[in-house]
Order: structure tokens, then C-alpha cells, then sequence
């Protein structure tokens, strides 16, 4: 792997642990709301409805296919008819989840310590597709802001990944060169697909070892290999 200079991270699955803050905040509505009301399902089943639908709808915005608005708006209505629940959902069930969400704290193993070594050693920056409000949220909340530069998210860039434009733009705002910089990330399509794209060394954070084909720079299972390889 080349000398680098600037590591750009993807937050959402790669170090800010979505799965767990997520699951949180959607047990905390459940009871809140008691949502067994609405029909015969249970605090797991309305967890796995909301993974399925929200990973389908995010699939949706990085293609273009539909805007922050739709996928906010969509996201708790197709998972009542995913659950197939009585009626429509409380409609402050969307704005609570939004406002509680990003305030959760939890990393991703090893996250901290792994950012503890590479801050020394790096210039480190974010590449997210998430939006400015919801991600800057989310790094406070997790106490992770004073090891990044640069915060590229598609709202401020005007781009999403795998658009190269959205790579060329952090490059700008960091003073970064693709022969001194490498893009982590868990998502092969959004991540490593577009950071190659630019030329980028790639690296792969893939801790459920899903079996792929894609050629990149380094794969990893934990963050924790990155400081052995950086």
C-alpha cells in the first residue's frame, strides 16, 4: 500500500454503530408508543421491518430514485404495511426516531482506539452519505468530532456515493491526492466502487466476512487490523 497522508472513513456501519443505536431508539418507540396495539407483532418483528424497509429505501436515495423528504416520509408508513399493522403509524413516530437516533452513542468495536491511532499518525476525514444535521449529530453524540478535519456528507457536496464528484469534492475541501489518500468503508457498491472509480486505495471493512469478488487495497474484519496494516 502507497505512504498515506489522509484516511477518509465512511461513519454509518463502519464506525458509528447503526445496527445497535438504531435498534435502541426503535425498542424505546415500541414501548413508548405501545405499538402492539396496532397489530399482532412483536418488539423483533418490528425491528427486522424497519432494517428491511430502511435498507431498501436508502438503496432508493443513493440511486437517485427518491429525495431525503420521500425516504423520511415513507419509511414508517411501508413499514406498517410491511408489518401489516391497523391503520397508519403515529405520525410522531418518524420525527422522534430522527431526533432520538442520532444522539445515541455507541461505536463500533475497537472504533475509539483504532481513531485514537490513526489521529496520530493521519489526517482523517468523513465521506457519508447521511445528511449534514443527522450526521454531525451522530459524531457528537459519539465523542468523535476532534479526530476529523473534514465532514463531506451528499448534502453539502451536492453529490452521493459512488458519484466520483462527491470523492473529487473531498479531495478539494482537504488538500487530499489520490496517490497519498484511501477510502474505508463497509459498503462495497458506495464505498470501495466509487473511491475506485477516482483511483483510490480501497479498503474494505467487512466484519461478517460476506464473500465477494471485488478487488481492493486491504480487507479487514475488525478496525482494530488497521493498526497493524497502518
Amino acid at each position: 500500500m502507497a505512504a498515506y497522508k489522509h484516511l477518509f472513513f465512511d461513519l454509518d456501519h463502519t464506525l458509528w454503530d447503526f445496527e445497535r443505536n438504531s435498534n435502541e431508539t426503535l425498542a424505546n418507540l415500541y414501548e413508548t408508543y405501545r405499538l402492539q396495539q396496532w397489530g399482532n407483532f412483536s418488539v423483533a418483528d418490528f425491528l427486522n421491518a424497519f432494517s428491511e424497509v430502511n435498507r431498501q429505501l436508502w438503496d432508493l436515495y443513493n440511486h437517485d430514485k427518491i429525495d431525503r423528504q420521500t425516504l423520511r416520509a415513507q419509511r414508517f408508513i411501508r413499514i406498517w404495511e410491511r408489518l401489516g399493522a391497523a391503520g397508519t403509524p403515529p405520525p410522531q413516530l418518524g420525527e422522534d426516531y430522527l431526533a432520538i437516533c442520532p444522539t445515541k452513542p455507541h461505536l463500533l468495536p475497537h472504533a475509539r482506539e483504532t481513531l485514537d491511532y490513526l489521529a496520530a499518525r493521519y489526517r482523517l476525514h468523513i465521506i457519508t452519505n447521511g445528511f449534514d444535521d443527522i450526521q454531525q449529530t451522530k459524531i457528537r453524540s459519539a465523542d468523535i468530532a476532534h479526530y476529523f478535519e473534514v465532514l463531506v456528507t451528499s448534502q453539502n457536496s451536492g453529490h452521493k456515493k459512488p458519484h466520483r464528484a462527491i470523492f473529487d469534492y473531498a479531495l478539494a475541501q482537504t488538500g487530499a491526492g489520490t496517490h497519498n489518500s484511501a477510502m474505508i468503508g463497509d459498503n462495497l457498491e458506495t464505498d470501495i466502487g466509487g473511491a475506485k472509480v477516482l483511483g483510490l486505495d480501497t479498503i474494505f471493512y467487512n466484519p461478517e466476512r460476506i464473500a465477494h469478488e471485488t478487488e481492493v487495497t486491504l480487507e479487514i474484519h475488525c478496525l482494530s487490523e488497521l493498526q497493524r496494516h497502518l
